[in-house]
């Protein structure tokens, strides 16, 4: 229950809260604080400082009375400030905030340090590494990665387990791309750990972004796709001089840069689900101006089948504006072509990584340990990392759904 009523004699008292400029007659307003923002007209922006100068509400209403020459409600809009945390106390009484203060990883760390790796030189050398590996893939098909590139090691459940850990130093390289990035156009992140899908991934939330002029954000979403590209560049053009004679690669370091550039060149690919929040998502969304092109998309191609099948509920697009409309239609496309990248990232990467090692373990478990006891200890080992691995996954599907799933079992049970 709410300590406060609005009424014409309230008065309130905003956050200190971020002002962008004008942009297609909005301005960006929120707090850093937390991540949260709104895009509001320049009148509503007027209300705020009045409201924030100690005038009560129905000063207000008379202010903008007289200015627009007919009668105003504010109530309804101090209640979606209310909602979205801007507005700090009521007629005295505090409004507690709810949302997770953002945490500034790396707060010693500023743009004078990490602006350089992304500066416009730098984007050359990133573009040009990029290419090159391009070209050598094309030129070279065996170094195209291949599911048996990530079992490095003679051991199965060696590889595996090595590159369960490393592989979360790689991502963390990834996110690390991001938040130097963001340092680099004047915000900040912080690291979480989540699914997408039946996927495990750590992320970088950057709440702060829309603070950032719209084209320095590109150079936040394509961060970790060019250092992606670079450790890419790197692994190869070893395996190139090795390969050439030019130097000499121990067999276990050789086939461990296959392995990086296997996951690297599927991390890659993996932006490419536009059914997804990915940084090609982002860098997508932030060129078509829209806040929330996945889900209006998700509910644009809804809609579309709600022709066909009468069960769907049809979704209220009406508010959209033309050019947004415009944008979820094409983006609908690309929706489809990111189900199929999905798809095929399970049938050309995770299902035969998957059958590599139940084969193995089916192979070790027959053997016996009497009599291969490396081979049995081998399969032993990778069908507990496994389940650790799929149990990590299904800990991270549920725990958003705790709350709702402790009240199904209590309605089942009561």
């Amino acid at each position: 229950m709410t300590e406060y009523q609005i009424t014409d004699e309230s008065t309130m008292k905003f956050h200190d809260l971020f002002r962008g400029e004008v942009e297609d007659g909005f301005i960006l307003v929120g707090r850093r604080d937390i991540g949260s923002y709104m895009s509001l007209p320049a009148e509503a922006i007027e209300v705020i400082d009045l409201l924030n100068s100690g005038k009560t509400v129905g000063e207000v209403k008379k202010i903008l009375e007289e200015k627009f020459g007919e009668e105003v409600e504010i109530e309804e809009f101090i209640e979606d400030m209310i909602t979205n945390e801007m507005i700090k106390s009521i007629d005295g009484h505090e409004i507690a905030t709810r949302s997770k203060l953002q945490r500034d990883l790396f707060s010693t760390i500023t743009a004078r340090h990490v602006g350089w790796m992304f500066s416009k030189y730098a984007w050359v050398v990133y573009s040009g590494m990029a290419v090159f590996c391009l070209v050598v893939f094309i030129l070279v098909p065996d170094y195209i990665p291949k599911p048996h590139d990530f079992f490095f090691h003679p051991w199965y459940s060696v590889a595996v387990g090595l590159m369960f850990f490393f592989g979360w130093i790689l991502l963390a390289i990834h996110e690390l791309a991001h938040l130097f990035a963001a340092k680099a156009v004047g915000t900040e992140g912080y690291f979480s750990l989540s699914n997408r899908l039946v996927f495990i991934v750590a992320q970088t939330t950057l709440g702060n972004i829309w603070i950032v002029p719209r084209k320095k954000r590109y150079i936040v979403y394509f961060a970790g796709i060019a250092w992606d590209s670079a450790m890419t560049f790197v692994c190869l053009l070893l395996l190139l001089l090795s390969d050439q004679g030019i130097m000499t690669l121990p067999t276990l370091w050789y086939n461990f840069l296959k392995t990086i550039i296997f996951i690297k060149v599927w991390g890659i690919v993996w932006q490419f689900r536009f059914n997804m929040q990915t940084d090609i998502y982002y860098t997508v969304a932030n060129y078509f101006k829209c806040r929330n092109l996945l889900g209006d998309a998700q509910a644009y191609i809804k809609n579309y089948v709600s022709k066909y099948i009468n069960k769907i509920r049809k979704s209220d697009m009406s508010d959209i504006p033309a050019y947004e409309m415009r944008a979820i239609k094409y983006y609908s496309i690309l929706y489809f072509v990111g189900t199929f990248v999905t798809l095929a990232t399970y049938f050309f990467r995770d299902l035969p990584l998957l059958l590599l090692q139940i084969m193995r373990a089916f192979d070790g478990i027959m053997a016996g340990y009497g009599t291969h006891p490396r081979d049995f200890m081998d399969a032993a080992i990778l069908i507990a990392l496994n389940v650790f691995n799929f149990g990590l996954l299904t800990f991270l599907i549920l725990r958003p759904r705790k709350d709702s799933l402790k009240q199904r079992f209590r309605a089942i049970f009561a």
